[in-house]
């Protein structure tokens, strides 16, 4: 490892920036992940989030000149975020948690896509879930746009993303700002929104990435605090609806929104058999849906889809019949179960 006084070689393709508190037990298999990559024209910013464990120890145990640490005051994601990106020199800028895992030809994957798409700024793929342990678990994050063409639109339905799986050029940091440091959570919703407000998005069609739930994390993990956590997510949608010279269109996809929102939080619950937390977000889900009705069936639909059909034979094609049959009962709107 070098410090972040010394100097660095020529100005890389992609700067990689590891936001790390506090995880000593997992950061060595992240940053082994990225300096095995395929694509090797990169830089690795460690930025330090005032650990207290050995985080610190373990990153100074590699010996790669690509690989830099820069250690901050404990301040939160976002400004670990922001750290980093001051100190990036690369055209790309892509992000791996400290927790989660690249599979090896990630950054050569998403870096074609880019030098292949000039009107794309973002480009992400699918990251598949495990447990803490690396063993799959039957979900992944990351999927296509929901309106083909229309990036900002689908970013407000519902986020496609999968966060660790983003190259973005560097032009949309200029050009929309840093993270919002007053959020500690959905950080990158509210960066992804603001960027798909200017420029358009590509998905990558495959697993490249592993996402490590556990405990400790806060999309794995169950505490007193979770439903506030998710819950936060509320605000950068209150924040984008509240922005001046939001399109009508989208203006008109408040109720929508915050009814996905709640959806969405009570099937997370739901699988963590929090039964009262969940009823709960469902209320909330029918009490700001301007379709009621509809909201109820989609609500039902998912917690099948994702409780029940799991575990039955021929789920996936039962799945794929039913996505289609609610389709055709929206009259082809394209407002779908949230998945």
């Amino acid at each position: 490892m070098i410090t972040d006084s010394a100097p660095l070689s020529a100005n890389p393709t992609v700067s990689v920036i590891v936001p790390c508190w506090n995880r000593e037990r997992f950061i060595a298999d992240a940053i082994r992940s990225i300096l095995a990559q395929t694509f090797t024209d990169f830089e690795l910013i460690v930025v330090d989030d005032g650990s207290t464990d050995g985080s610190r120890a373990v990153v100074a145990s590699f010996a790669d000149p690509r690989l830099r640490c820069l250690p901050c005051e404990h301040r939160g994601i976002s400004a670990a975020m922001n750290a980093g990106l001051a100190a990036a020199r690369g055209r790309l800028i892509a992000r791996l948690d400290s927790d989660d895992f690249w599979l090896p030809d990630m950054l050569a994957t998403q870096v074609a896509v880019l030098e292949a798409r000039p009107d794309v700024g973002l480009v992400y793929a699918k990251g598949e879930c495990t447990d803490a342990d690396w063993k799959p678990l039957s979900m992944a994050w990351g999927y296509p746009l929901r309106y083909p063409g229309q990036t900002f639109r689908s970013m407000v339905y519902n986020d496609s993303t999968c966060n660790i799986t983003v190259v973005c050029r560097r032009e949309c940091f200029e050009r929309v700002g840093t993270y919002d440091e007053s959020l500690q959570t959905s950080e990158d919703l509210d960066m992804w929104l603001r960027v798909a407000r200017q420029f358009d998005f590509a998905f990558t069609d495959r697993v490249l990435a592993r996402i490590r739930l556990h405990g400790g994390s806060i999309t794995g993990g169950i505490s007193a605090e979770r439903d506030e956590q998710m819950g936060r997510r509320g605000l950068v949608f209150e924040k984008l609806f509240a922005s001046p010279g939001l399109p009508p269109e989208i203006a008109a996809m408040k109720g929508l929104v915050f009814s996905n929102l709640h959806t969405s939080n009570g099937l997370l619950w739901l699988g963590h058999g929090k039964i009262r937390m969940a009823l709960g977000a469902f209320r909330r889900a029918v009490g700001v849906s301007s379709s009621p009705g509809y909201t109820l069936l989609r609500i039902a639909w998912s917690g099948f889809k994702w409780q029940v059909l799991p575990r039955l034979p021929a789920g996936r094609r039962l799945s794929g019949w039913m996505e289609r049959r609610l389709q055709q009962i929206r009259g082809g709107t394209g407002h779908r179960p949230v998945s």
